[in-house]
């Protein structure tokens, strides 16, 4: 078998980040362990949020990463990124999904469409960047109550 075989691939790279996340946001806030997402993120990762959100910009590494996560949480009682359509090159994906969210003061459940650009490290099989696009960001702040 060739060394890249053995690499896993950016799909699985992602999976496993997705099943990572959607336990960390779905605990209590007292409660969250960052390594539960940190060990599939690269300890350079750099994150980029849509500047339109109350938790908008560039974060990087595992701190800047904690950091908007921690954001998020005050904002989500629930997240899930639904049937997603991944398209795979050879350093990361594009992912077609739906996100699944509740706001966590509104009670209001959001379910919209999301985009995602995911570049992975697959020696280290991490990832190394994500840039997600929301769809309807005017609706989506709504449902958080800002």
């Amino acid at each position: 078998m060739a060394k890249d075989q053995e690499l896993p691939t950016p799909t699985q790279i992602l999976k496993r980040f997705y099943a990572a996340e959607a336990i960390y946001m779905s605990t209590p806030l007292e409660q969250r362990d960052f390594s539960i997402m940190g060990k599939h993120l690269s300890p350079d990762v750099r994150l980029y949020q849509s500047p339109d959100l109350p938790y908008g910009g560039e974060y990087k590494g595992h701190e800047g990463w904690l950091q908007c996560f921690e954001l998020m949480g005050r904002y989500y009682s629930a997240l899930d990124v639904v049937n997603p359509q991944v398209y795979e090159n050879e350093d990361g994906v594009v992912v077609m999904s739906t996100l699944m969210l509740t706001g966590r003061d509104t009670g209001r459940e959001w379910r919209e469409p999301l985009s995602q650009l995911v570049r992975v490290d697959r020696a280290k099989g991490v990832i190394t960047s994500m840039r997600p696009f929301y769809w309807n960001v005017a609706g989506l702040r709504k449902v958080i109550g800002v």
